[in-house]
């Protein structure tokens, strides 16, 4: 006797035999997109949204954030500043913003984006242990709709059963027009594959993605979400802002996310002198280019990631972001370099150069 498939499973092989003969084959193909003035936008999975290469992460500035009966706001200037950095990233052609619920950032969001809510996508995600529905019609309430609604599934092998119920309510809400695409996030590699198998109509995932944390590229999972045709976001594309940890040309004043990281010249730890001396030299011969920049132009090449979200707490943050897009879309040989020279540096600071709460970026994702 044969064993019963599941209703996903079935509903899944039945698409999957529908579709085969448009299946693309084991290359994984680009993303389509255009440019518009000095902005790249580039297709979300199957559907019609068109994401600016880069866009703007919801993590806010940790300087400034106080706290709240509900998670943590930013004072007065905090917010001040805040909104002169996203109305200048909308100026430049950025057209996404996530959003976080317990940063307070809703309303403000809200605010900014009201006068050209019709060229600005707004990507959110539960945070709150709330009813997802319910926190659904509480953001289509506040904005309308929502482009880009997620879960987050933690870690583990496989998807929950309540994962599913809550993706059975995005779906429902896609189909009502509250949403307009819906996706996951993780931490975990095998969770976004289970996610590819398990959840119909996925539109896409966020998941971390930088050069030194691309394990992705040596498995299954960007060659099987691009035959679904989900799309890809790169989240932590610095590392949570680490990566300036790793340079030693780094602009003065310059911190991570982390203010109580330190700069690795000032870490107690010795490194190799030979180690620095490599990494310094490749960037001297980059004038002009950080080594952020070079990082985030690392994401910017993938041909098959949609956007990179990095938070962007600065004015210069954002302009130097988006001056990283303004060159062609390749790694040259004094990049790629440079790049080499920063996994050495951190892999001779070990697990140190990332803040205790992100050194599950090492154990999962470094290549």
């Amino acid at each position: 006797m044969k064993p019963c498939l599941s209703r996903r499973k079935f509903l899944a092989a039945s698409a999957a035999m529908a579709m085969a003969p448009r299946l693309p084959g084991a290359a994984i193909e680009p993303v389509k997109e255009f440019r518009r003035g000095g902005m790249v936008y580039r297709q979300l999975g199957k559907s019609d949204l068109y994401v600016s290469l880069l866009s703007y992460g919801s993590h806010t500035d940790p300087g400034y954030k106080i706290k709240a009966p509900h998670g943590q706001v930013l004072n007065t200037e905090g917010q001040q500043r805040r909104d002169r950095q996203l109305a200048r990233a909308f100026d430049l052609g950025v057209n996404m913003i996530d959003t976080y619920e317990n940063n307070g950032q809703w309303e403000p969001v809200a605010r900014v984006v009201k006068p050209r809510r019709d060229k600005v996508l707004v990507s959110l995600c539960r945070q709150f242990p709330m009813f997802v529905g319910e926190n659904i019609d509480r953001a289509a309430k506040l904005y309308g709709h929502v482009d880009l609604y997620r879960i987050y599934l933690g870690a583990g092998k496989t998807v929950r059963h309540e994962d599913l119920e809550d993706w059975d309510v995005l779906r429902k809400a896609k189909k009502a027009g509250k949403l307009r695409t819906i996706g996951i996030s993780t931490h975990s590699e095998a969770i976004m594959m289970s996610a590819l198998e398990e959840f119909e109509d996925l539109d896409y995932v966020m998941f971390p993605y930088n050069f030194i944390h691309a394990r992705t590229d040596y498995t299954d999972f960007l060659p099987a979400a691009r035959k679904k045709g989900v799309g890809l976001i790169a989240i932590k594309p610095l590392s949570a802002g680490s990566i300036v940890n790793l340079d030693p040309l780094a602009r003065p004043g310059t911190t991570p996310e982390n203010h109580n990281m330190r700069l690795y010249r000032d870490n107690h730890r010795p490194l190799p002198p030979a180690v620095v001396a490599e990494l310094t030299k490749s960037l001297k011969r980059m004038p002009d280019e950080t080594l952020c920049q070079a990082a985030l132009r690392f994401v910017y090449t993938r041909p098959f990631m949609t956007s990179a979200m990095p938070g962007m707490f600065e004015d210069y943050m954002v302009e130097d972001n988006y001056q990283a897009l303004q060159r062609s879309l390749s790694l040259g040989r004094e990049e790629q370099s440079t790049l080499d020279a920063a996994r050495n540096v951190a892999d001779a600071m070990g697990p140190g150069w990332l803040p205790p709460h992100y050194r599950w970026l090492d154990k999962e994702f470094r290549a």
